[in-house]
């Protein structure tokens, strides 16, 4: 069960990377093109600031190829420049070390690729993880299985990285665990989605807490050490493989109903 919630504000991570116009097009293989960018993001946790106590930072990778720098002051209670090794994880762990001796509090990490469509969520999202303690992290997307592998049919669920729902106390852990954030100082993107985003799902299943999805029909789906590790195909009720190859939304974040 993670520990109880200490601060009431809510630390927002956005990270950026300095070269992406505030908003973009986003186009995945297999996946229809939408709108993203680092402008509805922020639209977005403004949005939710009015109502919850929210703490928004921002980490810029190549932050001297960003001409948008003034809009994003005014929008955003900090801006950190970070190094591109590492790509997002580069700013979700400077982000981490900023906060890790703060009191325990929630923790949103976040990049650019979310999808435009704003929604009410947060207020939904943090009311599921005070009546499930038992979740480590909650996300809004995931994929079944390590794509980039010479395993065949393997069966890997985790969390996509986009968006991720978790603590202080809960990263603190992963941390010790691994002895370090997931995904620092890798360039290759492929090899960071298995050592970060993948990782990171890994790391806290292994302490045996459930991760938890919002599917784009507002529902929660909840799995655990033993559908990860059992390779348990029969357990899982949802998708196989990446969910946003069947989503009409890909990237967006739902709020739970």
């Amino acid at each position: 069960m993670r520990q109880t919630i200490q601060s009431p504000t809510i630390l927002v991570n956005i990270h950026e990377w300095g070269g992406y116009p505030l908003k973009r097009k986003k186009s995945v293989s297999s996946i229809p093109q939408f709108e993203c960018g680092l402008q509805y993001q922020l639209q977005r946790f403004n949005y939710a600031k009015k109502r919850l106590p929210l703490l928004i930072n921002v980490t810029i990778s190549d932050i001297e190829k960003c001409s948008d720098i003034d809009y994003i002051k005014k929008n955003t209670d900090n801006i950190d420049s970070v190094d591109n090794k590492g790509m997002d994880f580069s700013g979700y762990s400077s982000f981490y070390e900023k906060i890790k001796d703060k009191e325990n509090a929630y923790v949103i990490l976040s990049n650019t690729s979310v999808n435009a469509i704003q929604e009410d969520f947060l207020d939904s999202h943090i009311q599921y993880m005070e009546d499930h303690p038992e979740v480590g992290m909650l996300g809004v997307s995931y994929c079944t299985k390590i794509i980039q592998t010479f395993v065949r049919n393997n069966f890997t669920p985790h969390l996509q990285s986009f968006y991720i729902l978790t603590t202080i106390d809960v990263l603190r852990e992963v941390v010790k665990l691994n002895g370090e954030f997931p995904g620092i100082g890798i360039n290759h993107k492929l090899l960071l989605i298995r050592n970060g985003e993948i990782k990171l799902s890994t790391l806290v299943l292994k302490l045996n807490y459930n991760l938890a999805v919002v599917q784009e029909n507002g529902k929660v789906y909840q799995f655990g050490r033993n559908t990860f590790f059992d390779n348990s195909f029969n357990a899982w009720k949802l998708h196989f493989g990446d969910v946003r190859v069947i989503s009409k939304k890909p990237n967006r974040i739902n709020p739970i109903v």
